[in-house]
């Protein structure tokens, strides 16, 4: 002899129910599961690993010179080396803060643990804009270089670097360094 026995979840009996703990427990009645909000809080009370929310920052160290460059133009126009080298306005600090309150760090890069020194380098014209922006040297990814490259690109205006008391065309190397905070 075989014995089937039903179960129909949806009738009115069951989903009306004025048993209260199960709803309270987050049950999902009408599936015979847990809910997720069940889940999550039972993890909690279970003593579950905790999360720290990672974020990233951004740093900017000082700008070094080629000790080696010589004061000439290369045949593109543009000074390694100039007598008076090029300034962000406001100066090293201004710099600093510029970096720190724009750049945002890439979720991928938090995610994957990303950190390091994105060198960019750029030129400044005679009137102070800063243009060709492009990394050099070895990459970080997770999206840390375009970000380096993106803010770079939007700074304001420099003061020029000069050779001879005219304004030049420079290249500027700035090293980003990118952290991971907890």
């Amino acid at each position: 002899m075989i014995f089937i026995t039903a179960c129909n979840n949806s009738d009115e009996s069951v989903n009306n129910s004025t048993d209260t703990s199960a709803n309270n427990m987050g049950a999902d009645t009408s599936s015979g599961r847990m809910s997720d909000t069940f889940m999550s809080s039972s993890n909690k009370t279970t003593g579950a690993a905790k999360t720290t929310k990672k974020r990233g920052r951004a740093t900017v160290s000082p700008m070094t010179e080629n000790k080696n460059a010589r004061i000439q133009v290369d045949k593109t126009g543009v000074y390694e080396m100039t007598e008076v080298r090029p300034a962000y306005p406001g100066g090293q600090s201004s710099l600093e803060d510029y970096i720190t309150n724009n750049v945002e760090y890439p979720q991928a890069a938090v995610d994957n643990n990303k950190q390091g020194t994105v060198n960019v380098q750029f030129t400044v014209d005679e009137n102070g804009n800063v243009s060709n922006a492009q990394v050099i040297g070895s990459k970080l990814g997770d999206g840390l270089d375009e970000e380096a490259v993106r803010v770079v690109s939007k700074m304001p205006k420099w003061t020029a670097g000069s050779v001879k008391g005219k304004n030049v065309k420079t290249r500027v190397t700035l090293p980003i360094t990118f952290k991971i905070e907890e």
